[in-house]
């Protein structure tokens, strides 16, 4: 598919929906034919969240359940369940894929006895090809992966942008390092983006946006009692400020990054093309020096 060709397809009513020909795509990496190092990787990040993230909520002397109001605190607890929720599904299609490669030898001989013709079996990266209608937990995914992902890379931009940076551990591991886990796993996973599904993190910006008014309204404090969450979004002292940041945020903000998230997935799948292209004719070569 041409870039051209792509750009289109990304523009069709359809590619709203959650729809996929491939769920494996979700599961498994296309940098490797055997999916046990990423089954490994997903294991090692969703320990690291969960270690992470309660250990800053046991550690933090700042925490107060006022922190629970906060942009950050939402972006980095869907990233967690985001990321727990990565780990089940992938080491859930591992066990059923391995589970089906054993049986495979037993249904080989049962096809082979009743028609005479002999079935290979499809490996671990090339049964990923079957068409199946995705599951509706692949798409409730989905959906938590367009909001985490890109709500993580915009909490970091406005955060270094807007605040006064904290330099404590718990801030850079919410505000800096969130990201740096973010494009690691675009980068190394299989995980697809569509350019019109900003409209599901776009949803969760408005959803904030609404607590934040409705906090206010019912006389809800920061952290040092300000009748704000954010100063930027004093509803009462500045309402024209906090309606212009609000706005900004959502709607033009938040697509930028989910457009950033959209850029690393085009250029992972690049990057994967060039790289089976090389290993296919490294293969080719290696066959026609044993053929010599």
């Amino acid at each position: 598919m041409t870039c051209g060709q792509r750009m289109r397809s990304e523009f069709r009513l359809k590619s709203f929906g959650l729809t996929h020909n491939d769920r494996h795509v979700f599961t498994r990496t296309p940098w490797l034919s055997n999916q046990l190092p990423f089954v490994l990787y997903r294991a090692a990040v969703c320990l690291y969240q969960i270690i992470v993230y309660t250990t800053i909520r046991a550690t933090d002397g700042k925490f107060r359940p006022k922190s629970l109001a906060f942009l950050t605190e939402w972006g980095y607890l869907l990233l967690t369940v985001h990321i727990v929720v990565s780990a089940g599904l992938c080491f859930g299609d591992y066990y059923i894929s391995r589970s089906s490669r054993e049986a495979a030898p037993d249904d080989t001989t049962e096809n082979t006895a009743a028609t005479g013709v002999l079935t290979t079996q499809t490996s671990l990266g090339q049964d990923s090809a079957q068409t199946l209608q995705l599951p509706w937990h692949y798409k409730l995914y989905w959906a938590l992966y367009n909001v985490s992902f890109s709500w993580g890379i915009c909490i970091t931009i406005l955060y270094w942008t807007l605040e006064t940076p904290d330099l404590s551990v718990g801030s850079i591991f919410g505000h800096a390092i969130n990201s740096v886990t973010i494009v690691i796993d675009v980068m190394v996973s299989g995980l697809p983006c569509r350019l019109l599904h900003f409209v599901y993190p776009l949803t969760f910006g408005v959803v904030y946006i609404l607590f934040t008014v409705v906090y206010w309204a019912t006389g809800g404090t920061g952290l040092d009692g300000q009748p704000y969450i954010y100063p930027y979004l004093d509803y009462g002292g500045n309402p024209v400020l906090a309606a212009i940041v609000a706005v900004l945020a959502a709607v033009v903000a938040m697509p930028v990054c989910h457009c950033i998230v959209f850029g690393l997935v085009i250029v992972r799948e690049s990057l994967v093309r060039l790289f089976k292209k090389r290993s296919s004719r490294q293969r080719n070569h290696n066959v026609s020096l044993t053929a010599l």
